[in-house]
């Protein structure tokens, strides 16, 4: 009978363990890379850092490239969208903050400028209160891995056959 109940616990442990996906991360100097599922499927890969106050994210989903600022002295209006300037490399573009009480997302649309944060050691995010500075250390090797991240996993789901290799056609 101790046989049998323990082998419907360890069933019942491995079964779970199989059914959620792990979170996995990996440092690469000051960023930590991740992935994030929700209800069990892969939704994005993030890379995050912190530089005083400030927690920056880059998030890379379905829907492109996102930045992720917060900060516990910021009160913003939530919902709003605030007009912003992001310089990198010799290169600006106009986007817009979307505000949370503490912090603020800003889409990456413009690929031109994407790649020239690869080779940029600040990006600078300029509001019409103040101007932020990113750091940008290791970003290049940490923007690759953020990419392989979200290739990787977009490409395999809780669908794809772990037992047969994955078709060669783009």
């Amino acid at each position: 009978m101790n046989t049998n109940a323990v082998f419907v616990c360890f069933i019942f442990v491995t079964s779970s363990a199989f059914a959620q996906p792990m979170e996995q991360t990996v440092t690469i100097g000051p960023w930590e890379i991740a992935t994030t599922y929700k209800a069990g499927k892969f939704d994005s890969c993030s890379m995050s850092r912190t530089a005083g106050d400030l927690a920056i994210s880059f998030v890379r989903a379905e829907g492109g490239l996102l930045l992720l600022l917060d900060s516990p002295k910021w009160k913003l209006e939530r919902g709003s969208a605030y007009p912003v300037r992001l310089t990198t490399a010799g290169q600006s573009v106009e986007a817009k903050a979307l505000a949370e009480t503490k912090g603020v997302t800003i889409a990456l649309a413009e690929r031109p400028f994407n790649a020239k944060l690869r080779m940029a050691n600040a990006l600078e995010v300029r509001g019409e209160g103040a101007t932020l500075r990113v750091p940008l250390d290791k970003s290049a090797l940490a923007l690759e891995r953020l990419e392989m991240c979200f290739e990787k996993n977009s490409r395999e789901g809780p669908e794809t056959n772990p037992f047969v290799a994955p078709s060669r056609n783009p």
